[in-house]
Parts: structure tokens; C-alpha cells; sequence
């Protein structure tokens, strides 16, 4: 989902997800994948969240899923950004309501850490590798 709005300057929310993309990394790390910041990384997150949506349906609860729905959803953003394309992140949206962590990116708010909840919690229907090649790199080859 994309809405146009104004960018906001959060440092607060932005070193969280930079904690978060460390996080991502350190589990990447311990499960032997390897995350470089690629467009091509992207299907190795969406890899991790179907086990992430395994373990949820295995453990019937929700609890821990949610952070590391931002923690995956802030190393998205940071795929973004590392490109030289720019963004950056609030906490809350005027819409979306608080804790929806937008990522502000051309002239539009991106919620990647509800692309990875959905990811989580519904199943393979909410795949991010595609919704990142419809939302970010087709808007990217059309302007």
C-alpha cells in the first residue's frame, strides 16, 4: 500500500530500524543466509518469513512475530536506500495509525514492516519478494 504524504524527520525511529536491520543480519548470520543488500536479497527475506509463517502456524500465537515483522520490514528500507534512491522512516502514520513504521520514499509511504507481518501471519498470498518488484523497482524503471 502507497500513500502520498509529507516526510517527516524521526532519528529516533530511524536508529530502531537500523537496530533492526542489524538484528535481521545477525539472524541471517545463525540460519547461514547471507544478506547483501540486493534487490536479488530480497527473495532470500521472503525465504526466512515463509519459516518465520511456519513457526507462527506452529506456535498458534503471535507473540515475537511482530518485531521480527519491522526488523524484516527495516531491512527492506535499507535495501531502498542503500540504492541511492533515498527514504526514510516514521513510527506512526496519520491513516495507518501508530506503530505502522512508513517508509517515506518518493513522494510515498511504504509499509514494508506490514508487508512482512501479512508475510507472517497469512502465508505465501503476501509474498514481498513480488510486492518489492511491483512497489519499488517497477516504479524505479518507470521514471
Amino acid at each position: 500500500m502507497a500513500m502520498k504524504t509529507n516526510i517527516p524527520e524521526e532519528p529516533e525511529t530511524e536508529a530502531l530500524m537500523q537496530e533492526g536491520v542489524s538484528q535481521v543480519l545477525e539472524l541471517a548470520q545463525e540460519n547461514g543466509v547471507t544478506l547483501d543488500f540486493s534487490d536479488d536479497s530480497i527473495n532470500e527475506v521472503e525465504k526466512m518469513l515463509a519459516e518465520c509463517h511456519a513457526e507462527y502456524k506452529k506456535a498458534k500465537s503471535e507473540e515475537g512475530f511482530y518485531g521480527l515483522g519491522v526488523m524484516f520490514g527495516a531491512y527492506i528500507g535499507e535495501v531502498i536506500k542503500r540504492k541511492g534512491l533515498g527514504g526514510n522512516w516514521a513510527r506512526n502514520h496519520p491513516d495507518m495509525g501508530e506503530d505502522s513504521f512508513p517508509f517515506y520514499w518518493r513522494g510515498h509511504a511504504l509499509f514494508l514492516c506490514a508487508w512482512c507481518h501479512k508475510r507472517i501471519f497469512d502465508g505465501d498470498g503476501d509474498n514481498v519478494a513480488f510486492k518489492y518488484k511491483c512497489s519499488v523497482l517497477e516504479r524505479i524503471n518507470t521514471s
